[in-house]
């Protein structure tokens, strides 16, 4: 196994130190549980019965619409990526479109896969497993239900899987997605707490699939981890349903915020973006040969400034910009971001 580096996450983890505006978060500020209702006492968790990973996974099966067979908790959707790939990547051939987030090209790359970047008209090599971000990250773009049934279908001719990360669809602000897994026994889908509910730091995602498929991952996942946070779950479970609040929090943040970058946009010279479906980000694209990493170095010297590089994505000469700040640090921060291109680039 050839393990590729993590480029995005090393670049955000060396780069975050004392910069003065971070535009590269695409997680929802920590929130205060105690303040949303969210009860943290570790003695109240102790002394509660010890069935949380049961009591959590059918709560996400009841928002999902399956049944809790369907269901496996995760360390987080990173530990989900890579079940996803162990299991149904045998076939040694993936299929991940451009732009992406890295590790859903990355991590078939280092469990030695061949990845195709080619999804002409949903026809892929035999066997072969597709990689997705839903809605994409970086773009924000949005692929409708219908679409990913259809390429299920087409996929599922060829005896091949569909992966489909959706980690931002709650950013959609509409009721959570109901599955229909068993029908579309080809389809794993993953989900998790850290970016819409911004509690990255609890580590719990989770796999949804058909039922023999889903037992596959779960036996994966006992082997890869055993057993995810007991205290960990009891939190996610009581977040989840206190939902609605979480909702309402995140949506008056985003509607404020993406008003902020449309701005940006409509003000910022040599630039090309377009808002986002449903996420906290945009794709960014420049009008020079400068390569992403550098510009986006540059741009941490001179401004203190930090976005993710494009190329981290497979997309050139772009960056991401996430919008999941403070508004005023937003405003801040887009204001200095926009001198920096306006004097690169003016015409």
């Amino acid at each position: 196994m050839k393990t590729l580096e993590f480029r995005l996450l090393n670049w955000i983890l060396s780069a975050s130190g004392g910069v003065k505006h971070n535009l590269s978060l695409s997680g929802m500020k920590e929130p205060n549980l105690n303040q949303m209702g969210i009860n943290t006492n570790f003695e109240d968790f102790v002394n509660e019965p010890d069935v949380h990973e049961k009591l959590l996974t059918e709560t996400i099966a009841r928002m999902h619409g399956v049944d809790p067979e369907n269901v496996v908790i995760t360390a987080g959707g990173s530990e989900a990526i890579f079940i996803a790939y162990s299991v149904f990547g045998n076939g040694g051939k993936a299929v991940v479109p451009l732009p992406n987030y890295e590790p859903i090209f990355a991590v078939p790359k280092s469990l030695g896969m061949k990845v195709s970047n080619s999804l002409r008209n949903g026809m892929v090599e035999e066997g072969s497993i597709v990689g997705m971000t839903n809605p994409n990250n970086p773009t924000g773009k949005y692929v409708d239900d219908e679409s990913i049934q259809r390429l299920v279908r087409n996929v599922k001719k060829r005896n091949g899987y569909i992966f489909v990360n959706e980690t931002y669809r709650d950013f959609k602000f509409e009721p959570p997605t109901r599955y229909s897994v068993e029908e579309t026994n080809n389809l794993i889908v993953c989900s998790s707490l850290t970016k819409f509910y911004g509690l990255g730091r609890l580590r719990i995602g989770w796999l949804i699939a058909e039922r023999s498929n889903a037992m596959r991952l779960r036996r994966a996942k006992q082997l890869i981890s055993g057993h995810s946070s007991e205290y960990s779950m009891w939190i996610a479970r009581q977040v989840l349903k206190n939902r609605e609040t979480f909702v309402i929090r995140t949506k008056k943040l985003y509607k404020e915020n993406i008003d902020l970058v449309r701005g940006f946009l409509e003000a910022t010279h040599g630039i090309l973006a377009i808002l986002p479906d449903a996420a906290p980000f945009c794709l960014v694209r420049y009008k020079n040969q400068q390569d992403s990493e550098s510009l986006s170095r540059e741009l941490l010297k001179e401004k203190g400034v930090l976005v993710s590089p494009g190329d981290y994505f497979g997309a050139p000469r772009s960056f991401r910009l996430c919008f999941t700040a403070d508004k005023d640090d937003l405003a801040s921060g887009l204001a200095e971001l926009s001198d920096f291109l306006n004097q690169k680039y003016r015409e």
